[in-house]
């Protein structure tokens, strides 16, 4: 039986076999090929020239050193080009499989997505209608409650919410999110802005404790209007204290929730503070009397999340039920309540996008899901986290997403592109609990085991602070990054300036 060579097809002169396919080669053939590739031609696997194993054969005695024009020259010549002819055919056909099959998957994904769009065009008309002559909702599926005796158990969409997202609302969304757009694209960077030297020389400058009690954690933070010095925090203590920075004393706290005090949301413009606590309730207060407005309570477990939409009327809620909520500020109306099946997860974070039109929510299960606030819809899902996620936070221009976990990473988005494009890694074990853009978007904070300060764009890292004896809780950035807030689970609030 003859041997044929796996790349040129004819019989090999100087035969030799590969150890990781059991393809006979012809020598000259398969070195040049590793020379280039180090794999074996035919499965890809790697290969090296000393595993080659040769194949005793007669050998061909060849003619002395022929001149420059003698009739062997010219042999060897052709046999050159020959080899490489061969080379290059053998590379073409490899190739075109190859494209092939890309085409062969591209289409089956556009097929795909034709079949997806097609889909969700009939529910999005179907729920369009069903809005419009004002029939129910179906029920939607909710966990499992503790006293439920381990029946399943549906609850339906809260009586508050059957106006649901009525053309108003949506009109309202919609031009808030053209207007801010707008004003986005002629803004500039303020002349106040800290430079990065400056961030560098940033250090303690006031510490406050005591504002939850001698032995109440601070569990989150919120600053409202940087310009005016309040500061809204949770506690563990089930209670939300409105402090003055500037004054450095307590304005009012607000006492009513059941369990601690997850989140906090200052209103910027109005009178206003919300809070979400592990009693299933967000409450609305006026903020200066501590007197409770409104509670909220149409999510079935903790409420882990809020966020104040861009109007100033609507706001946003994430609980470990899957659902997320979006609210009325003023009556505590929810408009809209709602979850994906694909989400399995309790959710653990939530942030409105600048532009209003679409938020965020991280989950247990290490998952970061975008939503469309008007059409009620998951938009797509970022799995590149390996822990639950803890924050998420937008830049001001709108265009990129930064989200963070306990696996001590902080992983950025492009929302143009839909892609992980940077991931700043800490050392393992530091749990970040909380992220920040500044308001012109220059800077991003981090505070876990301690407070780090990131430059945008570059990513460089400009300073630490590592003032508080426990975890971070909560970081927000002052007016034009002047200075810096947290709390920690040390029971202090700390701010730092230049």
């Amino acid at each position: 039986m003859s041997l044929v060579c796996g790349i040129s097809g004819n019989v090999p002169d100087e035969p030799v076999i590969s150890p990781a396919s059991g393809t006979v080669f012809e020598k000259r053939l398969i070195e040049k090929h590793l020379d280039d590739n180090d794999t074996d031609p035919v499965n890809g696997e790697s290969l090296a020239k000393d595993q080659l194993i040769a194949v005793n054969a007669s050998k061909i005695v060849r003619p002395r050193a022929p001149t420059a024009a003698s009739i062997p020259t010219m042999l060897k010549m052709f046999q050159d080009e020959w080899d490489s002819t061969m080379l290059e055919t053998f590379k073409l056909r490899q190739h075109v499989n190859t494209v092939r099959q890309e085409l062969t998957h591209a289409l089956y994904q556009h097929d795909a997505a034709c079949r997806v769009i097609a889909r969700l065009t009939r529910e999005r008309d179907e729920a369009r209608h069903a809005l419009a002559t004002m029939q129910p909702a179906q029920a939607v599926a909710a966990p499992q409650h503790a006293d439920s005796g381990g029946m399943d158990v549906e609850v339906a969409a809260p009586a508050e919410a059957e106006d649901g997202m009525t053309d108003e609302v949506i009109a309202k969304l919609t031009k808030t999110a053209k207007t801010l757009s707008k004003q986005r694209k002629k803004r500039s960077k303020p002349a106040e802005l800290a430079t990065a030297d400056q961030i560098k020389q940033m250090a303690q400058s006031k510490s406050q404790t005591g504002l939850h009690g001698s032995s109440a954690q601070i569990t989150s933070m919120s600053l409202g209007n940087v310009t005016n010095g309040l500061l809204l925090t949770g506690g563990s203590d089930k209670k939300a204290v409105l402090f003055d920075t500037d004054a450095e004393k307590v304005i009012a706290t607000m006492t009513g929730h059941k369990k601690k005090v997850t989140d906090v949301a200052l209103h910027p413009s109005a009178d206003v503070a919300l809070t979400c606590s592990n009693d299933a309730t967000v409450k609305v207060w006026t903020a200066s009397a501590g007197a409770e407005l409104q509670s909220v309570a149409t999510h079935s477990a903790d409420v882990t999340g809020i966020s104040l939409h861009p109007t100033g009327d609507y706001f946003v809620s994430a609980s470990s039920d899957r659902h997320w909520g979006f609210h009325s500020v003023e009556t505590g109306q929810t408009l809209a309540y709602y979850t994906d099946e694909s989400v399995t997860s309790g959710l653990t974070c939530a942030q409105v996008h600048p532009d209003g039109m679409i938020f965020a929510t991280g989950t247990a299960d290490n998952m970061v899901h975008v939503w469309d606030i008007k059409e009620q819809k998951k938009l797509t899902t970022f799995n590149d986290h390996s822990a639950p996620v803890t924050s998420v936070t937008f830049s001001e221009n709108g265009y990129y997403m930064a989200t963070a976990s306990s696996d001590a990473l902080i992983k950025l988005y492009d929302l143009r592109k839909i892609d992980n494009f940077h991931t700043i890694e800490m050392e393992a074990g530091n749990k970040i609990n909380s992220i920040s853009f500044d308001h012109s978007g220059s800077y991003l904070m981090a505070g876990g085991n301690d407070i780090r300060v990131y430059a945008s764009k570059t990513w460089e890292h400009l300073k630490t602070l590592d003032s508080h004896k426990k975890a971070v809780t909560s970081v927000a950035f002052g007016q034009h990054a002047q200075s810096i807030f947290s709390t920690s689970a040390d029971r202090s609030l700390k701010q730092y300036t230049f």
